[in-house]
């Protein structure tokens, strides 16, 4: 089954608050807690535009694949890039955590591999 995970996006984006990012963003409330939920069974090209807007992301970083059991060979199947395993890494946990001398080591990681594309 395919699905939208936008928890899992906001989770490594360490956004605490998704309702209020999406309201804040132009959604209603409404369809923002149908899009958390996942108690929606479309989406339109426009809303999928602005959450990649607001995400900096792409439409398959905010879809989900779970095969269902009838699958037969999963390494295979085109939709295995947007497999989901694990648990979601918490960035902003694991930052919380370093010593104060590696942030800096952080900071030039991230700067390089922003200025890479």
């Amino acid at each position: 089954m395919l699905n939208i995970n936008l928890k899992r996006v906001f989770a490594l984006r360490g956004i605490s608050n998704p309702q209020k990012f999406l309201v804040k963003g132009g959604f209603t409330r409404p369809t923002a807690w149908n899009l958390l939920n996942n108690n929606t069974t479309l989406i339109r090209s426009k809303q999928l535009e602005l959450l990649c807007e607001l995400l900096n992301c792409e439409p398959n970083d905010l879809y989900e694949w779970k095969p269902d059991k009838g699958t037969k060979d999963v390494s295979t199947h085109p939709l295995r890039a947007l497999l989901r395993t694990g648990k979601t890494p918490q960035y902003k946990e694991m930052i919380d955590q370093l010593p104060l001398d590696k942030l800096d080591q952080v900071e030039e990681m991230l700067t390089e591999l922003g200025s890479a594309e």
